[in-house]
């Protein structure tokens, strides 16, 4: 659990941009003197807006809410192709994943010695570390094609591995550190150390204002040489191998600064957060591991500080920069997730496609039934479009590009996706589902783990954000142009006066105008596709048109609408997918993967029917043509014709 339950973002890479302090009008201009005197943002929610960054947003996400479809970030991107370097460090990976028993490791809890071992001499703990440190230094998108393989076997040892270096200590000193920093700690994390990251506490999820650990001064000569870190952190990834033993030889903590404890309960003392890395060897710490009911070989605990001497260079950043550190360090950490849901879609279409077209019933594979031929056609898609979501990110990370909301969505879509796709898996497996592994290989079959992997799924909705505190956090986000329009409308300059109506003018005329790059755009990507990129263009024109009347009819109460805010984010999660998807299949190495188009049709159709239910008369005959489609498209998925969307997995079934 990568210190879950919370809502963690940023900018990748560099200082993170501070918030400027002024209070958030939600409005349009209306009622100028009873908004002056309402502060909207109190307590934890001024600490939050605090951390935000408040760089514009340049990614696609953004554009979307202002009928700005940037179809620019895909047409100037490929397909990231992995370098030799990366493709032989993921056979020797694959090799390295031989000896372990998933089975074994649910049962006892544990994740095997020898495996940690022959990890850490391949470099598997220094996947992103650069070479000068003793790395393997490798991109983004290899990594995740990494966590993609290993989320195809284990989710216990896929969540290590990405704690350990999504966002343990390797990613924010990579990003953040000093140069004698990097200098101590890198080498050592990429001979396999293990690392972690500790922000929650028993009472802190996303309310990151509430953080009770506090690092208490230490000056000599007016000069702070060092803090007294004291206080319990919960639900920390990698931290307890045992109760009293970690695991993690070194974590980044977060606490509060302050010159005395009492200043903790003291509501007018200035809140200061700092990122530390602690090493867990040091007096005063001690761990107590925690149990789940899934992904039960996770080392997850509660670190205990008492007292704990750290030195002032073991601070990241400044005294300011803790939670901007924490929120800056996940989005590209985040995105190791959705990579590992990649991997289990991948696992799930593999035995969905062997067993609907082995089990026969009335006379048929089971597949040829239209309701359980629907669910292949859904685990395909869900995997193609989730390729193509990757894909992308795995890109714009490389080019340093803006990712902030795309990682937030990828990591939502993955997690949702999976889950839905795992519950068809139990649907289609029927008893054998709910059997054990053990069970079924006495009874002469084929040990199918579904349960194990129900349950490993499910908590993919929580950790790294919960899907309900990342689409609010979106919507925030999203809103943001709007935000900061209303605020220079109420207290900029007589310019800023005149151009927030203006800049509200200007989205109100685009949500009603076609985008004039249609055509070309849609020479760009192909004829096939032309038809959904008309279908995101206009849907994005309506979601501007839905964010802009939303803002001027709720205004200071909008960010208590969120049932309202989650519908326009979920629109936005259509569309980005279907985006990806149209990019990728029109990339020259996929052109000639058989039944592309088909499956693209399938995957934009879903979506653009959840964008905008046809009506009961229009649904009535698209089913009646829904069934022929998916009887053909399930028939060709049996048949191994899309067997090309399980590459990149250990597969379960012909191991």
């Amino acid at each position: 659990m990568a210190d879950q339950f919370q809502d963690k973002h940023g900018a990748e890479g560099g200082k993170v941009k501070q918030r400027d302090e002024r209070q958030f009008p939600h409005s349009l201009g209306m009622d100028v003197p009873h908004m002056k005197d309402q502060n909207v943002f109190q307590g934890s929610e001024v600490v939050a807006e605090t951390a935000r960054d408040t760089a514009a947003y340049s990614g696609f996400l953004a554009g979307l809410f202002e009928a700005d479809v940037r179809w620019d970030l895909f047409t100037s991107i490929s397909i990231p192709q992995p370098s030799p370097a990366a493709l032989d460090f993921l056979e020797q990976f694959k090799i390295a994943l031989i000896p372990l028993d998933p089975e074994r490791v649910d049962s006892e809890g544990e994740l095997p010695e020898p495996v940690l071992k022959r990890l850490a001499e391949i470099g598997a703990f220094g996947i992103k570390i650069p070479h000068r440190y003793g790395g393997l230094e490798l991109t983004q998108s290899e990594y995740q094609k990494i966590a993609t393989l290993c989320g195809s076997v284990d989710t216990s040892l896929t969540v290590l591995l990405s704690a350990a270096q999504s966002i343990g200590v390797p990613e924010p000193l990579r990003l953040f550190g000093t140069e004698a920093q990097k200098a101590k700690y890198l080498p050592r994390l990429a001979q396999g150390e293990i690392s972690g990251f500790a922000l929650t506490e028993r009472n802190v999820g996303c309310d990151i204002s509430k953080v009770e650990t506090c690092a208490v001064r230490v000056a000599e000569n007016g000069k702070t040489v060092a803090y007294r870190l004291t206080g319990e952190k919960f639900f920390i990834t990698n931290s307890a191998k045992q109760d009293g033993e970690f695991l993690a030889s070194m974590l980044v903590v977060i606490a509060r600064i302050v010159d005395r404890p009492e200043e903790l309960h003291d509501p007018q003392a200035q809140k200061r957060y700092g990122a530390f890395i602690v090493e867990t060897h040091w007096p005063g710490c001690s761990v107590t591991r925690l149990r789940f009911e899934g992904v039960r070989g996770i080392y997850n605990g509660i670190p205990t500080f008492h007292d704990v001497y750290v030195p002032v260079e073991n601070r990241l950043g400044t005294e300011e920069d803790g939670l901007r550190i924490a929120l800056a360090t996940l989005t590209v950490g985040r995105l190791t997730l959705p990579a590992a849901c990649l991997g289990g879609l991948k696992q799930c279409l593999s035995v969905m496609r062997w067993w609907g077209g082995t089990r026969v019933q009335w006379n048929k594979p089971i597949g040829e039934h239209t309701l359980i031929g629907e669910k292949l056609c859904r685990a395909a898609a869900y995997t193609l479009a989730l390729d193509a979501v990757m894909a992308f990110c795995g890109a714009w990370a490389k080019k340093k590009g803006d990712l902030r909301l795309e990682s937030a969505a990828a990591k939502i879509i993955g997690s949702e996706w999976y889950w839905e796709v795992v519950n068809d898996l139990f649907q289609v497996r029927g008893g054998r589902g709910f059997m054990t592994v053990e069970s079924q290989r006495k009874s002469g079959e084929l040990g199918i783990p579904v349960m194990r992997m129900l349950r490993d799924a499910r908590i993919n909705l929580v950790w790294e954000g919960t899907s309900e505190i990342l689409r609010i956090w979106m919507a925030r986000e999203a809103l943001s142009p709007y935000i900061d329009q209303g605020i220079a409308f109420l207290q900029g300059s007589p310019l800023d006066k005149i151009a927030a109506p203006l800049y509200y003018a200007r989205m109100a005329l685009r949500s009603c105008l076609p985008i004039s790059s249609t055509v070309s755009t849609s020479a760009m990507f192909g004829k096939d596709y032309a038809r959904w990129v008309r279908c995101i263009e206009a849907s994005s024109r309506r979601l501007t048109r839905s964010t802009l009347v939303a803002t001027v009819r709720h205004r200071q109460g909008l960010h208590n609408k969120q049932l309202l805010l989650k519908d326009g984010v979920d629109d936005s999660l259509a569309l980005f997918p279907m985006a990806a998807i149209i990019w990728y299949a029109s990339q020259p190495e996929m052109r000639t993967k058989p039944g592309l188009s088909e499956l693209v049709t399938y995957f934009c159709q879903e979506m653009a029917d959840r964008l905008r239910p046809p009506s009961s008369l229009a649904r009535r005959i698209r089913r009646h043509k829904k069934d022929s489609t998916v009887y053909q498209l399930s028939k060709a998925i049996m048949r191994g014709e899309y067997a090309w969307l399980e590459e990149g997995i250990v597969p379960l079934v012909g191991k």
